[in-house]
């Protein structure tokens, strides 16, 4: 119910995503040489586990601010948030644990908010580096 919520209510841009190897290859051919263009790609290692879930709360309700979303609708989007971030729980070997930080591997959710944090990062971070080397639009 949330992942519907957020797609529809706060769609997230996809600006610096890939769809597949082919897309990739058509979008660097668009690119004039130069030999000063270094080409950089992120690999995120145990991704979900490691997103900073005390972050989320804030990302999200910034995104749903942007997005005109109706006050009611965001605090009950940032309740169900702050819900799935605290009972964060799993088994291993018939003993049930407790996950205090990051996002849960396999929930439907995590998807979603790691984009919205990958986003975020995406955001903040590479356009600011872009704007303090004039490099930026």
């Amino acid at each position: 119910m949330l992942v519907k919520l957020l797609q529809t209510h706060s769609p997230l841009p996809y600006t610096f995503n890939v769809t597949n190897s082919t897309q990739l290859i058509n979008d660097l051919a668009d690119i004039p040489y130069d030999h000063i263009l270094r080409l950089v790609s992120f690999d995120i290692s145990n991704m979900y586990t490691n997103i900073p879930t005390y972050e989320l709360l804030s990302i999200i309700d910034t995104a749903c601010n942007n997005n005109l979303v109706e006050e009611r609708l965001k605090r009950n989007i940032i309740h169900l948030l702050k819900s799935i971030i605290e009972q964060n729980y799993f088994q291993f070997e018939e003993l049930t644990y407790k996950q205090n930080e990051g996002l849960a591997m396999r929930a439907p959710t995590s998807p979603i908010f790691s984009e919205f944090y990958l986003q975020h990062q995406e955001n903040s971070r590479i356009y600011d580096l872009l704007r303090n080397h004039n490099i930026a639009d």
